[in-house]
């Protein structure tokens, strides 16, 4: 067992409901070990039998600015849990405070506990270029068809398409740039894929 293992410290925990009325996820950080409870589900990661942590940049829609984190083990166990919790149907709580803390000593006790384990900022490399070759297209496709609204008197059509444009370019830039896959060390997380937390 290594030997720069944490030394033994007050346990940290986070909790996040998934979806609407789903069973709360509950995430205990030993110096040793990921314990994921959820309802009568219990799966433990020993933190030398992680192979990899990634953080990205998951928004569900304009409101809502999501952070995720996923843990998967050598032995094909995988956890994913996020920056917001579910307080109902409709209504969402930010963690980003207790998230940042989470994910930041989760990284730390990783790394010094399993060297080879990876630490990973964004999106699978095929997953980006698909997702910049699509949406260039489909900024191509607003632009035609903003001209061509406008040519033809149709402005209000026209008007919309580029409104949709601008929008799409906006959000396709920002999920893009802080996706942009690429490792990390645990001491420099890429701040593009945690939240914002006041000081």
């Amino acid at each position: 067992m290594p030997t720069d293992l944490p030394s033994p410290k007050t346990t940290i925990l986070y909790s996040h409901r998934p979806k609407p009325f789903a069973a709360e996820l509950e995430l205990e950080l030993t110096a040793f070990e990921l314990i994921a409870t959820r309802g009568r589900s219990v799966q433990r990661f020993p933190l030398t039998a992680i192979e990899k942590v990634t953080l990205v940049f998951s928004p569900r829609n304009t409101a809502h600015h999501a952070f995720a984190c996923t843990v998967r083990a050598t032995d094909g166990k995988s956890v994913k849990f996020d920056s917001l919790s579910w307080k109902s149907l409709i209504e969402t709580e930010k963690q980003n405070g207790d998230y940042t803390r989470f994910v930041s000593t989760l990284c730390e006790r990783v790394e010094a506990a399993s060297p080879k384990a990876v630490l990973h900022a964004g999106v699978v490399p095929f997953k980006h270029t698909g997702m910049l070759v699509m949406g260039i297209a489909m900024i191509v496709g607003l632009a035609a068809s903003s001209i061509y609204a406008f040519r033809t008197q149709s402005a209000v059509i026209g008007g919309v398409a580029l409104f949709m444009l601008a929008y799409l370019a906006w959000w396709m830039r920002d999920y893009l740039t802080r996706n942009r896959p690429r490792a990390f060390k645990a001491s420099a997380i890429p701040p593009s894929v945690l939240p914002a937390t006041s000081p």
